[in-house]
């Protein structure tokens, strides 16, 4: 009978396990960490690859300039030697994968927000059981082979915001972040911040890679993975973000993240409860 893997309540018990992880000579290594609503884990960075999966709680991390939102459902790939940190909404129970990226064909150079199959999410339970020092050869180096080639498989979800540099488009997206209810004017918005509506359409890709309209757009759907996580239901999360009908809500969601937010729901409640020990 394997021992079960360590706990880390304690930030400082957290980052000594996240150092043996990272430094144990497997191409993959598995951790498993508990924190508590409202902990931040500061700024910091992996000389490995890094998968960070929440079974439980929204973690918001701030990486490469760049806002992600990591609800239950889908996990962040962060690259090696990549600063970020990493805020939780709720409690969160932590599943972190860290790997070599030698070993890792196609492994994403940038972070992204990958959508966890069922069957991911059981390898990487799995995974959390399995001892650092692993027979590659053996059942367990095919279980994190596998992890290896199911996140290969994986395609980018859209709950990432890149921030601007220009100080006037930052006020201008700290207004909006503030208020995801209101619908304001391009113009309007540019008259607060001191920029013309024709500068903010110029700028606005140049500095985040999109369209202020679908800015918006992402900025509100990461901020409902963030209220569901809260027990809101769609209708009480559809006027918070501003829509006219739960129904105009649903749409937008399905049409973003190719499931309707009351399915994924339904999915997220029937996932197999772990303990904080990362058990099933």
């Amino acid at each position: 009978m394997r021992p079960k893997p360590p706990s880390f309540p304690n930030d400082l018990r957290a980052s000594a396990a996240s150092r043996v992880a990272t430094a144990v000579a497997r191409p993959v290594s598995a951790l498993a960490s508990s924190y508590s609503a409202g902990a931040v884990i500061p700024p910091h960075h992996h000389t490995r690859a890094q998968l960070i999966f929440g079974v439980q709680g929204v973690m918001t991390v701030q990486a490469d300039s760049s806002l992600w939102v990591v609800p239950p459902s889908h996990a962040l790939w962060v690259p090696a030697g990549v600063e970020h940190t990493i805020r939780m909404s709720g409690r969160v129970e932590m599943r972190t994968v860290y790997i070599d990226p030698a070993h890792m064909q196609c492994a994403p150079e940038d972070c992204q927000v990958l959508f966890v199959s069922q069957l991911l999410r059981e390898l990487i339970l799995r995974a959390m059981a399995i001892p650092r020092m692993y027979d590659e050869h053996g059942m367990d180096g095919r279980i994190m082979q596998l992890i290896l080639d199911e996140i290969a498989l994986l395609r980018p979800q859209p709950l990432g915001l890149r921030m601007p540099r220009d100080t006037r488009l930052v006020r201008l997206c700290e207004k909006v972040l503030s208020n995801l209810s209101d619908s304001p004017s391009i113009e309007q918005l540019g008259i607060e911040v001191g920029l013309s509506e024709r500068s903010i359409i110029r700028l606005f890709p140049k500095e985040t890679g999109m369209s202020f309209g679908r800015w918006q757009m992402q900025a509100r759907l990461m901020k409902a993975f963030d209220l569901f996580d809260q027990g809101r239901s769609v209708t009480y999360v559809a006027v918070e973000l501003g829509y006219s009908s739960p129904s105009a809500f649903s749409k937008m969601f399905r049409r973003w993240m190719g499931i309707a937010p009351a399915t994924l729901l339904a999915n997220e409640r029937n996932a197999v409860p772990v303990d904080s020990s990362g058990a099933v």
